[in-house]
């Protein structure tokens, strides 16, 4: 996956494995960045690992349901995050540039639940095209 948000560009290949239940794995992942002339790279790579975990959280368990009219994820006791045992190792690898300074924190987290979607479909041969990610569907439970 590769796009150009906030003044950054970020490609992302993400590396996944599912088995018969329907249950994802992402076994690890590798983002380019040119986010213009960096301050501090150490920051701009906690916040691209941090923006990639909550996409790939969003995508995996980011459904939010209603019940009686009300939103029942209310706050984040209520609300699946990615665990730490879950966490791929993420490598962040900077294009040296001399532009302007670029957004860090947002491209992360939009790149992450494509290049998810992209590694279950080249894992199982299934595209999936709404998140989160439905697991039923990739367990043959249901049509995509």
């Amino acid at each position: 996956c590769a796009q150009f948000a906030f003044g950054t560009y970020i490609a992302t290949v993400c590396e996944a494995e599912v088995d018969e239940s329907g249950q994802v794995r992402i076994r690890r992942v590798h983002s380019v960045i040119d986010a213009g002339r960096i301050v501090n790279p150490d920051t701009l790579m906690a916040q691209v690992q941090g923006g990639l975990t909550f996409g790939f959280t969003a995508a995996l368990y980011g459904e939010i349901t209603v019940k009686d009219g009300r939103v029942q994820q209310r706050n984040f006791n209520d609300y699946r995050m990615m665990r730490i045992n879950e966490a791929p190792p993420i490598e962040v690898h900077i294009v040296p540039s001399h532009e302007m300074p670029g957004g860090i924190g947002e491209p992360g987290c939009t790149a992450g639940p494509p290049s998810l979607v992209n590694a279950i479909a080249a894992a199982t041969g299934i595209r999936l095209r709404k998140l989160p990610i439905d697991r039923d569907i990739l367990a043959g439970k249901k049509i995509a």
